[in-house]
């Protein structure tokens, strides 16, 4: 951390010119000093007015986490327009002190941190080249933040494109039968491997990467044992971010429908994923997605061949649809993190035979809401065309919605709550799950423990009762 702490002073000084202390460049002695700067290569100059995005982007992610060092008065001028070399040696400042302290950053900051880094590469890469000394530490910076991309990502280079990176989790599952009922079968005692993948991710060119997931599962129990599921391929794609504030991927990738279904699984609060997520939403297709983030909103985009994870096509049929969250508060973090989502997809029910297929639509909303230590989140889903036409006709509905809540007890140690409906047919009778759990996190997401009851009411047939721990380690 020292290293990459001195190396923001280094380039600091090679810009200027001039003695500095060890400590981030506050904008005013950018603005002061730009005035006798006089660089060696042909940088452009080009202001940054205090409109352009840029320039925004900047100056709220360093105000909200106090990145930019300084008297406590100090604040972005807005009377006065950054040069592109002003904002680039600010930002080498800001990934510099968020790799020292350690700072989680959420994924919308994360993405324009991402972006602002391709659009000022130039910049950087003058700023940065003018002494071999810093080879290394400006190869890492120009090709990844630790922090910000993955944590403890290895890069290396060679044929295979730059910055390749090996990533991967795995889990470690228990399952326990308290109380047997209807739904058992579906969760019989047995220990599992629910995660197992390897992620090789890398850029091919600028603004051009790729990501290759592996996957694997195993179950021990009986009957119930298996081998892989679901296919060997997770997420495999090529991607380009070419376009400000959008990514667009290419190949195989999760279909943008709902929230928790969507999530990797080692982000989720709960072990398994609500009975809507789990039935509707958690499972990739092959096509292409454009996502987009801006400060006031996210959004997903993304037509799909419709024959679901690791199947061609056989229906001629796409799946297309799209998911968008707005950030009411985005301006106003001290009142908390608010986010208002909703979407739709249709696609060919895939539950049939090709010669009964029909179309099928899906609709969700979802909401939520972070307050400190209090976190809490809806999420409601319908989908018109659920397995088989009944004999009259009649195409089958299924609807379900779950409220999540969490409090953070310690900065390690986090408490849930779920209470989680399901309908998986015309009829008005539900499936319910009420979860009560905890996570110790020893090291954020990375390694974290998590202990679930799981009471459950079925709809049909006896009601039971279920104990579920999980181990989790990400690299």
């Amino acid at each position: 951390m020292k290293k990459k702490f001195f190396l923001a002073a280094s380039i600091a000084f090679l810009v200027f010119n001039s003695t500095v202390s060890a400590k981030n460049i506050t904008l005013d002695e950018l603005q002061s000093s730009q005035a006798n700067f006089k660089p060696a290569v042909n940088i452009t100059a080009k202001e940054v007015n205090s409109g352009h995005w840029a320039y925004k982007s900047l100056e709220n992610i360093t105000r909200k986490y106090g990145l930019l060092v300084g008297d406590a008065s100090e604040k972005f001028d807005g009377s006065k327009p950054l040069t592109r070399n002003e904002a680039a040696v600010i930002l080498v400042n800001l990934i510099g002190k968020v790799e020292q302290e350690k700072i989680n950053i959420d994924q919308t900051e994360k993405m324009q941190i991402d972006i602002l880094k391709n659009e000022l590469s130039e910049e950087i890469t003058a700023l940065t080249g003018r002494v071999a000394i810093l080879e290394d530490s400006v190869g890492k910076l120009q090709g990844s933040v630790s922090n910000i991309e993955s944590n403890n990502s290895k890069t290396f280079k060679a044929g295979y494109g730059e910055d390749f990176k090996l990533n991967g989790s795995f889990q470690f599952k228990y399952n326990g039968v308290i109380q047997k009922g209807a739904d058992s079968s579906a969760f019989p005692p047995n220990f599992s491997i629910p995660l197992a993948d390897l992620r090789f991710s890398g850029k091919m060119a600028p603004h051009m990467n790729y990501l290759a997931q592996i996957n694997s599962q195993r179950t021990w129990g009986g009957a119930s044992s298996s081998t892989t599921t679901g296919g060997l391929l997770g997420d495999v794609y090529v991607s380009t971010d070419i376009l400000p504030h959008h990514t667009i991927f290419v190949g195989q990738t999760r279909i943008p429908v709902g929230v928790e279904g969507t999530m990797s699984p080692t982000a989720l609060n709960t072990i398994d994923r609500s009975q809507i997520a789990r039935n509707f939403s958690d499972y990739r297709d092959v096509g292409i997605k454009i996502a987009g983030s801006y400060p006031i909103v996210d959004y997903f985009l993304g037509a799909y061949n419709g024959a679901g994870q690791n199947y061609k096509d056989s229906t001629n049929n796409m799946g297309i649809g799209g998911w968008a969250s707005i950030k009411p508060l985005y301006k106003h973090p001290e009142f908390g993190k608010l986010e208002l989502g909703g979407g739709a997809y249709r696609q060919q029910n895939a539950s049939t035979t090709v010669a009964t297929r029909y179309e099928s639509q899906t609709y969700g909303t979802a909401i939520g809401y972070k307050y400190k230590k209090f976190g809490i989140k809806n999420e409601y889903a319908y989908r018109h065309g659920y397995g088989a036409i009944a004999s009259d006709g009649t195409i089958p509905v299924a609807k379900g919605m779950f409220t999540e809540t969490t409090y953070d007890l310690t900065k390690k140690v986090q408490l849930v709550a779920k209470y989680d409906v399901f309908n998986p047919s015309n009829k008005q009778k539900t499936n319910t799950e009420y979860t009560l759990g905890t996570n110790y996190f020893f090291a954020g997401n990375n390694i974290k423990l998590q202990v679930n009851g799981i009471a459950v009411s079925n709809m049909v047939g006896k009601d039971s009762k279920r104990l579920m721990i999980l181990t989790q380690y990400a690299f």
